[in-house]
């Protein structure tokens, strides 16, 4: 099954980025701007229901499936009153695959 890149949000810049690979991530530092910000993934397992949680340092983490029967498609948004720096780390097993992007305000 193709992963496609996760669409950039209108008026929005991909500050960090990675993928398509399986099992844990580093994407490095990131540093989010005050106001909305996207983090999205595309997933897909190999078998049966994969797991795969996101964590920004400082900021928060979101745990989403991965179905083996499609790709998923994760969008979530935060809200930040203030701009924050972090790392972007993914941790999954290796029968998960993703694509993975950050993106703020341009």
């Amino acid at each position: 099954m193709t992963l496609r890149p996760p669409d950039i949000q209108p008026g929005y810049q991909e500050i960090a980025s990675g993928g398509p690979r399986r099992g844990d991530g580093d994407l490095g530092p990131v540093r989010l701007t005050e106001g909305v910000s996207w983090v999205n993934v595309n997933c897909v397992s190999d078998t049966g229901t994969g797991r795969l949680t996101l964590t920004v340092d400082t900021v928060g983490e979101f745990t989403v499936d991965c179905p083996s029967t499609e790709a998923r498609i994760n969008v979530n948004q935060l809200d930040l009153a203030e701009a924050r720096k972090g790392r972007f780390h993914i941790e999954t097993t290796d029968r998960v695959r993703w694509i993975a992007s950050i993106q703020v305000p341009s």
